[in-house]
C-alpha cells in the first residue's frame, strides 16, 4: 500500500490529537501531533527566541520525511491559519498519498474543553483566555485553500465516529 499521511487540522481544541490517536487504534497509523515537536523544543528555546519556528518546522520536516522514505503511514495534525499554505505543503509534498481532514467546532464548544486534563500533558492552552487571543490573532477556522478536505464537526461527532469516517474516507 502507498504511504498515506493524513492531515488532520483545526482550531485549538477541536479534537485533532483525540481524532488522531483513534485513528491509529483503526487502521495502521502512528500519530505526529503539532504539540510533539514543540514540547520538545520549548524546554531548550522559548517560543519567543529568534529562528525557533524555522527550528520547529525543520524538526517536523524531517521527521515526517523519514516516516514518508520509511512507508509509516502517518497522521499529522496542525493548527492552520491563511498565510501558512507554504508550511502545509512542506510537509504534505513529503507524501505520495495525502488526505486533508478538517475538524470543527462552534467557539463556544471550543471554550468549554479547552480546560480540559487531557490537554495539560501537552503544553496546550488550557485557558479561555489563552485560546481566545489565539482564536482573535489567528482565523484558524478556515479551510486550507485549493485543498479538498473532509470536514468533521468534532461538537456532533465523537471521536470514535470521526476515526471511522476517515477511514472510510481513506
Amino acid at each position: 500500500m502507498t504511504p498515506t499521511l493524513v492531515f488532520i487540522y483545526g482550531p485549538p481544541a477541536s479534537g485533532k490529537l483525540t481524532v488522531a490517536e483513534e485513528l491509529a487504534r483503526r487502521a495502521p497509523f502512528r500519530v505526529l501531533h503539532n504539540h510533539l515537536t514543540l514540547d520538545a523544543i520549548t524546554p531548550v528555546l522559548p517560543i519567543e527566541t529568534p529562528g525557533f519556528w524555522p527550528l520547529v518546522r525543520r524538526v517536523r520536516r524531517e521527521i515526517v520525511s523519514t516516516a514518508a522514505a520509511a512507508g509509516v503511514n502517518l497522521v499529522f495534525t496542525y493548527v492552520f491559519a491563511p498565510g501558512e499554505e507554504h508550511i502545509v505543503d512542506e510537509i504534505a509534498t513529503l507524501y505520495p498519498r495525502v488526505l486533508y481532514v478538517r475538524l470543527t467546532a462552534p467557539r463556544e464548544e471550543l471554550m468549554r474543553r479547552v480546560g480540559n486534563e487531557s490537554r495539560r500533558r501537552f503544553g496546550k492552552p488550557v485557558t479561555e483566555e489563552a485560546l481566545a487571543e489565539i482564536l482573535t490573532e489567528w482565523d484558524v477556522f478556515q479551510p486550507i485553500p485549493a485543498r479538498e478536505s473532509l470536514t468533521i464537526n468534532t461538537a456532533t461527532t465523537s471521536p470514535g465516529r470521526a476515526a471511522d469516517l476517515i477511514v472510510a474516507a481513506l
